[in-house]
């Protein structure tokens, strides 16, 4: 296993896609936390003590999103160049090749969503200070910020690690992954009415979006958002594996 997990994070740390995707989302939160959320803010936007803790859980809900594609390419590649050939010939057994992958995507999820939960905030100081502004006292419960940030974008990138493992197609995957939360949820929510605060991608993000950010107020409580979004993963993965084992690797 030990050598299943060194191989997989070798394939994460060595393709530019990686480090691109990991660049475009700080360049995303530094122009619309540091220019739209500090330097261009509204001054009674600045009043508020929970300004701050509504950049960082905005920023996570936006760029979790791309950062997801980061995973999302670590099996994609692997079908795209049919190098998943000689990655199960190196370790036959797929369950531990599968379950390797998971972890080392969910590390890579959990780090950079760390990051950018603390990259958020700061640009707005920054962007307030450059600008000349002064921000009132802030409520940042580090603790809550950053656990509920790293749940929304390890439950990004788990979504999107079980879209390319049952359709082994990047093209497709990418698209799916784009039209669920961005097109389709919204048609559905407009259609169901109250019943949309049980999709997938709304009720993770309203996990860290309460009560801002433009979200309903009558979502899910945090508790029952997160146990509904481990239950989504839980049922795809279970999908994963079982198409993982039985399937052909090319």
């Amino acid at each position: 296993m030990i050598a299943a997990l060194r191989a997989e994070t070798r394939k994460l740390l060595t393709v530019r896609s990686t480090y691109v995707i990991v660049l475009i989302s700080l360049a995303i939160v530094a122009l619309f936390a540091g220019f739209g959320g500090g330097f261009r803010a509204l001054p009674p936007d600045l009043q508020s003590p929970d300004l701050l803790s509504k950049e960082a859980g905005n920023a996570i809900v936006f760029v979790g999103l791309i950062l997801a594609f980061a995973g999302l390419l670590l099996l994609a590649h692997e079908y795209r160049y049919n190098t998943i050939m000689y990655t199960l010939t190196n370790s036959p057994h797929r369950t531990r090749v599968l379950f390797a992958k998971i972890i080392v995507v969910s590390l890579f999820a959990a780090i950079t969503s760390i990051i950018v939960c603390l990259f958020s905030p700061l640009c707005t100081i920054i962007g307030a200070h450059l600008h000349g502004y002064h921000i009132v006292a802030q409520h940042f419960d580090y603790w809550s910020i950053l656990s509920k940030g790293v749940f929304v974008g390890w439950g990004y990138a788990m979504y999107a690690f079980i879209l390319i493992a049952i359709l082994r197609n990047q093209v497709g995957a990418i698209v799916v992954f784009l039209l669920i939360p961005l097109i389709g949820e919204n048609i559905l929510t407009a259609i169901f009415s109250h019943a949309g605060k049980y999709l997938p991608f709304t009720s993770l993000q309203s996990v860290i979006l309460r009560g801002g950010g433009g979200r309903p107020t009558d979502l899910l409580s945090v508790s029952h958002s997160a146990s509904l979004v481990l239950l989504y993963i839980f049922v795809g993965l279970l999908v994963s594996f079982a198409l993982f084992v039985r399937r052909d690797a090319n």
